[in-house]
């Protein structure tokens, strides 16, 4: 019985932070709805003609996988996915695209964002940061002064706000972290310590379960008998 006391104690101490932790992240993610998270409350994005454009004749040549229409700045424009990787953009008359320009980039900004402040600064990236990692250059970020500090992430381009991030995104990536334990990607369920301290936790419970065996149900197990 004290051996069994003195495991759940040990194992109760090591695990006990991280527990905390699990039940904090899972009632910040509860609390704040997952579209908050996503920003799609700061963003309205606008909708396609309902007739669109002829497809150019000249894609015939490309080697493509997939291709949609979009709305660059009021004007539909195709992207196209070709089996060597490439994204590629084109007009309505098959022409490449060239990035679009400061002015114009920050004209899409304004139109898209409905949130409480106004947009401060328009940078282009010469890198792609962790909180939108599975975005490639080139990369814009447009940064506004509202309460969460919200960032569009856009394509110069195509013209697309491709992510939208905020403080409240940022509160949720930190608590997720925390959650699964992967402190670089936010990504990696099978890591060993999230293992390691899943197994603590699940040896602090049976222990728990022996305490309470012993506590409780074998003392008064021959007085249930009679009864």
């Amino acid at each position: 019985m004290n051996k069994w006391r003195k495991w759940h104690k040990w194992i109760g101490l090591f695990v006990g932070i991280q527990v905390m932790l699990w039940i904090s992240g899972g009632v910040v993610m509860s609390i704040i709805p997952i579209d908050m998270v996503r920003g799609q409350h700061l963003i309205t994005r606008p909708a396609l003609p309902e007739t669109l454009p002829a497809l150019p004749q000249n894609l015939s040549q490309l080697n493509i996988i997939t291709m949609r229409w979009l709305l660059r700045d009021q004007e539909p424009i195709l992207e196209v996915q070709t089996r060597q990787g490439r994204t590629i953009w084109f007009d309505q008359q098959g022409r490449g695209l060239h990035p679009l320009t400061s002015t114009e980039l920050s004209h899409i900004v304004q139109s898209q964002y409905i949130g409480a402040g106004d947009s401060t600064t328009l940078t282009q990236l010469g890198e792609v940061p962790r909180e939108v990692g599975g975005l490639a250059l080139p990369l814009y970020r447009a940064d506004f002064n509202d309460a969460i500090h919200t960032s569009f992430y856009l394509n110069p381009i195509s013209g697309q706000v491709l992510s939208v991030r905020s403080d409240l995104w940022r509160v949720y990536d930190f608590f997720w972290m925390l959650h699964i334990l992967d402190f670089e990607e936010r990504e990696d369920f099978n890591n060993p310590l999230l293992i390691t301290l899943a197994l603590a936790a699940w040896l602090f419970v049976f222990t728990g379960f022996v305490l309470l065996y012993h506590a409780i149900i074998k003392p008064n197990y021959r007085k249930w008998q009679r009864r």
